[in-house]
């Protein structure tokens, strides 16, 4: 039975749910995208994110406990749509370059979703008084933002070699 939305703190843990059911989706999706790629520094980037995103889910775990909420709730559908989009190009039988050129695109996508998430939940846990929630959020929307910039980096390199493929 779907949540009742009486207030701010309730649409601020159905966010927090819908965020940690995008982390989990994006954690098993960027482990099959670092076993697809061949680009050191990609392979290297996914991995270190990885790990991070494992982090990200302790601290979403942190404000679960805190909140006396539980993690589970729907799966984001926009999360699972943008995953789907990365598994039908990786199915397609393109060229290395190619193939890592439009996974970068699939994963930025996916870090754009979460980024507009954790800003959103920053800001409830703002209004909502809860400096320690928002300290968190700060701490990991930081992070989705210098993910998606090093994979610009990254991709400067990938699309040049993808147009010469």
């Amino acid at each position: 039975m779907p949540m009742q939305m009486q207030d701010l703190s309730d649409l601020y843990v159905l966010k927090l749910q819908e965020i940690y059911s995008a982390e989990q989706q994006g954690l098993e999706a960027m482990q099959q995208a670092a076993q697809a790629v061949t680009t050191p520094e990609l392979q290297q980037g996914l991995t270190m994110h990885i790990d991070q995103t494992q982090q990200q889910i302790q601290r979403l775990d942190q404000l679960f406990q805190k909140l006396g909420a539980q993690p589970s709730g729907e799966t984001n559908l926009a999360m699972q749509g943008l995953i789907q989009e990365a598994q039908k190009l990786m199915s397609q039988g393109a060229a290395p370059e190619v193939l890592e050129a439009g996974l970068i695109a699939c994963q930025q996508a996916m870090e754009h979703h979460e980024i507009a998430c954790y800003g959103t939940a920053r800001t409830y846990a703002q209004l909502l008084g809860d400096d320690e929630a928002v300290q968190l959020l700060e701490q990991t929307l930081g992070e989705e933002k210098r993910t998606d910039d090093q994979l610009t980096q990254i991709a400067g390199k990938i699309n040049v070699a993808a147009m010469n493929a």
